[in-house]
């Protein structure tokens, strides 16, 4: 197969005329009508003015082919890649061919450039090679074989120092290498990050040190930032995120407070160490002894256990479990046995329980069989979980010096109870109706005897 014939030359720019069935646009007559419809509809006012102030693109070439009308010296030719640059440069070159109201617009542009007379082409002589370079560039990335337009990240690279998005880019890069967040999961996050990390608030809690813009580092611990990071990108994550790029200074300030006051950071502020220079120690795949298991930081949450006390009728058993799953476990476990301890009492008095009975005495081997939760030998280790909240609840009460530390214990067995919290809310809300049921079957008094 022989390779096609393309020709590299310098053409003038009046012998290059505009292509009038361009793809862009309907077919039309004359050149006026293709200038008109390019000024109006394809931004040709903006790349004048780009061209008046930098010049053409040393990157790109116009692609023409022969008019067929002409020949020899006086051969004109069709511009199939560049009409826009074409168009610009004629309106420079000539603004009375620009469309009414344009010219003197055009003719306060061309005051300002040096007039380029002679453009860069390639001839193609064959339309079909033509067509397939066309394609290339104006298909899309067309599974590879096309430009591919730099993303957000790239184009922040690409810019620099001094782009605003520098910080943010320098975090997400970070982010990734310490596998915090995934390629694919950091994609169209640069603008939510850039909105943050220009909070200073929210740079002062991260613990990013921006003072150099091309060495952005940290001044918490590795262990510190990485909590706090982490935690910030997954709250950008997720079908329904926490945080988005519509948050305002507010908004941010609030989140940050909030960032800055999770568990499990050491608050230690350090020398300022560079964000990508890495650790000093490789990091290895196995530990050679096992690490400290570190106890949960709040009492379990139970979602079907918050939804189903919204038909019970009780503001206060649902603020009372919203509390207690909400406050530090490890800095705050007397008052949670205390208040473990309220939700079981008001729980069960809501159930059916005597005033003067406990709810250990209440939630009785027989209780558990109602309940259907298992024999008295199953059931046994959760009638101790029981105990032990009741126990819990009253040393740390009424004691001069016993209370509750113990808050895995606690959360342990807030776990293990949960179908049985269940089954008394079901009957719960079984007595509330019943006790209404009997209100409205209430005969009415006569105040007339």
């Amino acid at each position: 197969m022989s390779k096609p014939k393309r020709i590299e030359r310098t053409i003038p720019l009046d012998r290059i005329f505009l292509n009038r069935k361009n793809p862009r646009h309907e077919p039309y007559r004359t050149q006026l009508q293709t200038i008109k419809w390019l000024c109006a509809k394809e931004e040709v006012l903006q790349l004048a003015r780009d061209i008046a102030k930098y010049g053409l693109s040393p990157l790109d070439r116009f692609g023409v082919y022969k008019d067929h009308d002409t020949g020899g010296e006086d051969a004109t030719f069709i511009a199939a890649e560049g009409n826009r640059r074409l168009c610009a440069m004629k309106l420079l070159t000539d603004p009375d061919l620009a469309p009414p109201g344009r010219q003197a617009y055009f003719e306060g542009l061309a005051k300002k450039w040096t007039p380029i007379t002679q453009l860069p082409c390639i001839i193609f002589e064959d339309k079909k090679d033509l067509d397939i370079w066309l394609k290339r560039r104006h298909h899309g990335q067309a599974g590879g074989i096309g430009q591919k337009p730099w993303n957000a990240d790239q184009k922040a690279r690409h810019s620099g120092v001094g782009s605003r998005n520098q910080v943010a880019l320098a975090f997400l890069d970070y982010a990734e290498r310490e596998e915090l967040i995934s390629a694919e999961g950091r994609k169209r996050k640069l603008t939510t990050v850039q909105r943050f990390l220009s909070n200073p608030v929210m740079r002062e809690t991260l613990g990013l040190d921006t003072h150099d813009p091309r060495k952005i580092a940290r001044n918490r611990t590795e262990e510190d930032f990485n909590l706090l990071a982490q935690r910030f990108v997954l709250d950008m994550l997720g079908e329904n995120p926490k945080i988005n790029s519509r948050y305002n200074k507010a908004n941010i300030e609030v989140y940050a407070r909030e960032l800055g006051s999770i568990e499990g950071q050491s608050n230690e502020r350090i020398e300022p160490e560079p964000l990508m220079s890495g650790s000093s120690k490789p990091k290895s795949k196995r530990r050679q002894q096992p690490g400290k298991v570190k106890g949960p930081q709040r009492l379990p949450h139970q979602p079907e256990i918050e939804s189903t006390l919204e038909t019970l009728n009780s503001w206060k058993l649902r603020s009372l479990y919203r509390s207690i799953c909400a406050i530090s476990l490890q800095e705050n476990t007397p008052i949670l046995a205390v208040g473990v301890w309220s939700f079981f009492e008001t729980l069960t008095a809501l159930a059916g329980r005597d005033p003067g009975t406990d709810f250990y005495s209440f939630l009785s081997p027989q209780k558990f069989s109602e309940y259907k939760l298992g024999t008295k030998r199953q059931t046994n280790p959760l009638r101790q979980a029981v105990r032990r909240i009741l126990d819990y609840g009253n040393a740390t009460k009424h004691h001069s010096t016993a209370a509750a530390f113990n808050g895995d214990q606690l959360a342990n067995d807030l776990d293990s109870l949960e179908e049985l919290i269940l089954k008394i809310i079901e009957d719960a809300i079984s007595q509330q109706k019943n006790r209404l049921l009997r209100v409205n079957l209430a005969p009415e008094s006569n105040d007339s005897l």
